[in-house]
């Protein structure tokens, strides 16, 4: 079920959230978990309830969606990020290529992506990585320092955030490539 505040007070650090078929209730900063300041009327967010069926109350409200770094969107990503494709695996790793393969199910259900790093050198990626449900982005000029990233002129580093959009986000992959090329398939395009 969609949660969304249904409306926010900064200042007291109050609100309430609505589902389409529930609230608003209230909730407060107890509630309010991550301490989040900077709420917005329409925000996804992730709700625990408790109590009697008749009598529920708010036990906590999280951002559905973590915040990334400023500057971090990359405008070649831009309409991959805003199709929220909920499955991402790997279709391709070698020295010249890291190819992945990001949509819904399979090519005959809807649209997919690939998206293809030239020349890769990655951090944090491996068989058990669990890649769904991804937001790509640039990596931040702080955790390319974190990390140790070795960024080279005409290199550019990027981030996979996995897990975006379920609370707290996921580890993050970094890769450092020399270009990305990034390909819509529709539906049915194999």
């Amino acid at each position: 079920m969609t949660w969304r505040i249904h409306s926010w007070s900064p200042g007291s650090g109050t609100g309430t959230v609505a589902s389409p078929h529930f609230g608003p209730w209230p909730f407060g900063p107890a509630e309010n978990k991550g301490g989040k300041r900077d709420f917005t009327v329409g925000e996804r967010v992730l709700v625990e309830l408790d109590g009697p069926k008749d009598a529920l109350v708010v036990r906590s409200v999280i951002p559905a969606c973590q915040p990334q770094p400023e500057g971090t969107e990359c405008t070649a990503l831009r309409e991959l990020n805003a199709a929220h494709p909920p499955d991402m695996h790997v279709e391709e790793r070698s020295e010249g290529a890291l190819r992945f393969w990001l949509g819904d199910c399979c090519e005959r259900c809807a649209d997919a992506w690939r998206v293809t790093f030239i020349h890769p050198r990655v951090d944090g990626l491996n068989d058990e990585t669990d890649l769904d449900h991804p937001l790509l982005r640039l990596a931040s000029a702080q955790e390319c320092a974190e990390r140790s990233l070795s960024v080279p002129a005409g290199s550019t580093a990027y981030c996979i955030v996995t897990n975006h959009g379920d609370g707290p986000d996921g580890p993050r992959v970094f890769v450092v490539a020399d270009g990305i090329d990034v390909e819509l398939r529709p539906r049915g395009m194999r």
